[in-house]
Parts: structure tokens; sequence; C-alpha cells
């Protein structure tokens, strides 16, 4: 007969095992309602395509910038002279003609972008911009205040208050811009320099210098006029544009503050707000001696 301090002796260590074996097989401790749940696909309405553009630039190679975007793995679609002629000659016989009669690869390059955003949507970058943020971008998404939907064009401020030198105040940065197809802005901005083309041309062609003013024909100051124009901002409402901190949703756009897209040196480049930075190569600026000149807007 077993005495029981020997009884106790051999079953102790069988049940302490047994409790060993029950903990290491049991289901994980309870997570945190962002663990255990699967977070949906963001909401969003931008194409999952990113665009670059390859005019007024000399041969294009593979560079850090340009990796960051073919890594996000969202198709990436590269834009030549011809691509964005006939692209042009797609949408509207006046595009194709207004393409056809740009002087320089810069005006062009600036057009096809406001083309491509328009036709196709996606993200349209520089191809000097580094990808800073993984896409999906939060800011991409439905709106948290006001249960708006997610936005259909989201523009970066290139100047602000701080800003100087710039035609515009508020600037919007036309280097990166993010768009769901057949937006008003892009439209409205392609049909701006369709129309002034022919303007333009007359100014350049009297011009003894033959600069062309890019800044109004096709660059920011006109891209900027076109989003303030379907803003329809009050003058309060600019003023909080000019000094503007923190996102603003106006319609169906998302307005970014100017570290957003246009970070600067001295800031901190682990922001989460910081999407984009620009390296402002001006490849452009090669293209023809005419053009050479060094703009603020890179």
């Amino acid at each position: 007969m077993i005495r029981p301090l020997a009884f106790l002796r051999i079953v102790v260590p069988i049940y302490a095992l047994f409790l060993i074996i029950v903990y290491i097989r049991r289901d994980p401790a309870p997570k945190s309602d962002q663990e255990t749940e699967s977070l949906p696909p963001l909401e969003i309405e931008i194409p999952k395509a990113i665009h670059h553009v390859m005019i007024a630039m000399p041969k294009f190679k593979p560079n850090s910038h340009s990796i960051s975007w073919q890594q996000s793995g969202w198709k990436v679609e590269y834009w030549t002279e011809d691509a964005c002629s006939e692209l042009a000659q797609e949408l509207n016989a006046s595009y194709s003609k207004a393409f056809q009669l740009f002087p320089s690869g810069v005006l062009k390059a600036d057009f096809c972008r406001y083309m491509v955003m328009f036709g196709r949507g996606g993200v349209y970058n520089d191809l000097d911009v580094h990808m800073m943020k993984a896409l999906p971008w939060k800011v991409m998404g439905p709106s948290r205040e006001g249960n708006k939907g997610p936005p259909s064009l989201i523009v970066g401020l290139e100047g602000d208050a701080t800003t100087k030198g710039l035609p515009r105040s508020p600037q919007f940065v036309q280097w990166t811009i993010v768009s769901a197809p057949s937006h008003p802005v892009l439209l409205d901005a392609l049909t701006r320099i369709t129309e002034r083309t022919p303007e333009f041309l007359k100014k350049q062609q009297a011009d003894k210098n033959g600069d062309a003013d890019v800044m109004n024909w096709t660059g920011p100051s006109v891209w900027t006029d076109a989003v303030l124009a379907y803003l329809d901002c009050t003058d309060s409402q600019l003023e909080k544009l000019r000094d503007l901190k923190t996102a603003v949703r106006i319609k169906d756009v998302l307005v970014l503050p100017k570290r957003a897209f246009a970070v600067i040196q001295g800031e901190d480049h682990k922001n989460p707000d910081i999407l984009v930075k620009h390296y402002f190569s001006g490849m452009w600026k090669h293209e023809k001696s005419w053009i050479s000149k060094i703009l603020p807007w890179g």
C-alpha cells in the first residue's frame, strides 16, 4: 500500500506537468481590439496607380526616388511624349492641338500630368519626388469629421504665410497630385491652358529673350488658380489656408499643410504627416538654354 506522502510525491509532479501542457496548448491571450479585428481595407477613390512623366529630361536612370514608388505595391506608369500625345488625342482634340503647339518639353510635361490625372487618376509625382510613407495614405480615406467619404482630390501647399518668392499665396504643389479621374479642378486647369496657349505663344514670340512664362502658362500658378476657383474660398478661409497647420477638407478636396508634400530641410522628416519629399533636381532646366533660368518651384 502506497503511503499518502509517497502518493503526493507521484501525483503532484504529474499534475504540474499536465497544467504546463494545457497552458502551452491553449489559445493565445486575448489581444486588443486593434489586434484581434483585422482592419478592413482603406476606402479610397484614388486609383492604385503611380504616374511619372518622362518629358524634358535627360535619359532616365532609376534612382532611390523612383524605386521608392516601384516598391509601393501600386502600378507604376511612365509617360513618354508619344504616350502623352496619344492620351491628348483620346481625351480632346483641343488638348491634342495645344500639346503640339507647346514650344518646349517642360510645357508638355506640365500639361501631360494634368491630362494623365484627369484621364486616369492616381498619384502623379515628378521623378525627383521620394515616397516617405507607404501607400495607401490615411488621408486618402474617409474624413473622421462630418462623416464625409474619401476625398476625390488631394493637394498640398507649397507656399503659405511663411513662404517668400512665390507668385501665389497660398500656392499649391504640382510635383505631387492625388486625384480620382475626371475631377473638375483638372478639367479647369486643362481648359485654362488650352484657351490661353495662343496668347502665350504670341507673347513668347514677341519677347526678344524668347522666355516662356512657364509659371502662369502651365505651372504652379495656373494649377493654383484652378484649385482656388473650385474651392471658392472666402477671405477668411484663404487666410486659414495661408496658415494651415493641419489638413482641411473643403468640398471633396483635402488640402494638406506645407510639410505633407513640401517638407523642408531642418524639419523632422519622421513626422507622420510627411508623405513625400521633393528633391528639386530640376532636370527640365537643362532641356534648352532659353529655359535654364532657375525658377523657385524647381
